[in-house]
């Protein structure tokens, strides 16, 4: 291995932790072998013999980390009727005799319908797809998986294997593991693509202080031109080119926070390397804070900081309520900007039922005083000039017009909106999207909604006050 992929003592601690053990081996591999014996039962009854079950994910790539484990049970369905198959129910199906046989299940929600079932306390998730001959020519957004499973067994070794599961660790410690829109991260195989692209944990890291969007990285070398794969994907903070297939970016989730994380926790960890850069599974978890000591923690920002707790009449999927949440703390935050509220931060959480989610902004101040500076024409701009002087010189509202030192008209004008609140509860229409129509919507500042909040929540709040997280602070 090269110099920089020389393992620290505390990376080697860290691996010794996040490796899974043999009988968590064990066990999974038992897992394995009884929910494939499960489905392919099931299959049998249903008359469909030309299926291939087949495990994915981490798992079958040993790149998974202690106490993380999902196994993803696949079946591949023949082309000729794969999406027939799914699109009449052929997941209701296995859920159904699943169920009657005792096992618990829980229906999920992608492009098309998935299982999770509970086998020996071990949750399978079971896919269908299509079995394609061609990566470049899915029928379903699962279709390339086991390509890209077979790419990253056949590039990499036991050793690489152990720096994902650092890479990965690391991810999940800083917020940017996941391509959910929840974090909008690095996916697993993102994550193993950029150990084989660069060979270990510690050269990602140091290939991260080079980066700058758009960041393009094409492993295998399929494109010539880096200039048209970011014209191809214009608006994405970073591009790496599927080896599977070239025309697909991998990286298309990573967001430009995500990076900058990624960026920033490189470098801090580069100059002072520490374990709490690591998530380390079975560590002691912070208890939920209590209402007054997140108040406590905001102190006098807490009446600046506006949050709108919106609730909806039913559950959704994760990337439902998360993409709604994005889209209304987006729309809120540009409309108090347009009315002159100056932003210090704006996030959003939704909870993990599915069923409400906070948008907060903190401002600089809640309120704004009752005039603004409004500057007019240069006095020689005589016709502009002239139509300013009509229109401000008998409006009782304003104060003016006066010509400032530099020649310019200037009037002083009332605000329409003061507080922020008034401004977000009067015009919820202009922020809310029909996505969140029939939600319940309460705006208050953090001191009036915080008694309403509970659990992950008042974390998520407690994180979002102290604004550094914990990697990016020093030791003590």
């Amino acid at each position: 291995m090269a110099m920089s992929c020389i393992r620290l003592g505390v990376e080697e601690e860290v691996l010794a932790e996040i490796k899974p053990s043999e009988s968590e081996r064990e066990k999974a591999r038992n897992t394995a072998e009884k929910a494939m014996s499960l489905v392919k039962s099931v299959l049998q009854d249903l008359g469909i013999r030309d299926a291939h079950v087949t495990i994915e994910g981490s798992y079958a790539k040993d790149t998974w980390i202690r106490g993380n484990l999902d196994l993803d049970l696949f079946i591949l369905l023949h082309p000729r009727n794969c999406l027939e198959l799914i699109e009449s129910g052929i997941v209701d199906e296995i859920a159904s005799r699943l169920s009657a046989a005792g096992f618990t299940i829980e229906m999920r929600y992608a492009q098309h319908p998935y299982l999770r079932v509970l086998v020996d306390g071990i949750w399978v998730e079971i896919v269908p797809g299509c079995a394609i001959p061609d990566p470049d020519s899915p029928l379903t957004a699962v279709d390339r998986t086991p390509f890209h499973r077979r790419y990253v067994v056949s590039k990499t070794t036991p050793e690489m294997r152990d720096e994902i599961r650092l890479l990965k660790s690391f991810m999940k410690r800083i917020g940017v593991y996941g391509a959910e829109i929840a974090v909008q991260g690095f996916s697993g195989y993102l994550v193993e693509l950029l150990v084989i692209n660069y060979g270990c944990f510690r050269s990602v890291l140091e290939a991260a202080q080079s980066w700058k969007p758009p960041v393009v990285i094409d492993v295998e070398g399929h494109h010539r031109d880096q200039r048209a794969l970011v014209k191809k994907f214009k608006d994405a903070a970073m591009i790496v080119v599927d080896p599977v297939d070239p025309d697909r970016n991998v990286a298309a989730a990573v967001s430009r926070q995500s990076l900058a994380r990624f960026i920033v926790a490189s470098m801090l960890y580069l100059r002072e390397p520490r374990r709490d850069f690591f998530h380390i599974p079975g560590r002691k978890e912070v208890h939920a804070p209590a209402p007054g000591s997140v108040l406590a923690v905001y102190g006098p920002r807490a009446g600046n900081t506006v949050v709108a707790l919106l609730e909806s009449p039913r559950r959704l999927s994760p990337d439902n309520i998360w993409g709604i949440a994005r889209r209304t703390l987006r729309a809120a935050r540009r409309l108090l900007e347009r009315w002159g509220f100056s932003v210090i931060d704006a996030t959003a959480y939704a909870s993990e039922d599915g069923q409400r989610f906070i948008v907060l902004v903190e401002l600089e101040s809640r309120t704004l005083p009752p005039l603004q500076l409004h500057l007019g024409p240069p006095a020689w701009s005589t016709g502009n000039a002239q139509r300013f002087v009509e229109k401000y010189r008998s409006d009782e509202t304003a104060v003016g017009p006066w010509i400032t030192e530099d020649g310019r008209l200037a009037v002083a004008r009332r605000r329409r909106y003061t507080d922020a609140l008034e401004l977000l509860r009067s015009r919820v229409d202009e922020w809310l999207p029909g996505s969140a129509k029939g939600f319940r919507v309460q705006v208050s500042t953090l001191p009036g909604v915080v008694d309403r909040l509970q659990g992950d929540e008042l974390a998520w709040l407690l994180e979002t006050g102290y604004k550094a997280p914990g990697w990016m602070k020093p030791r003590r």
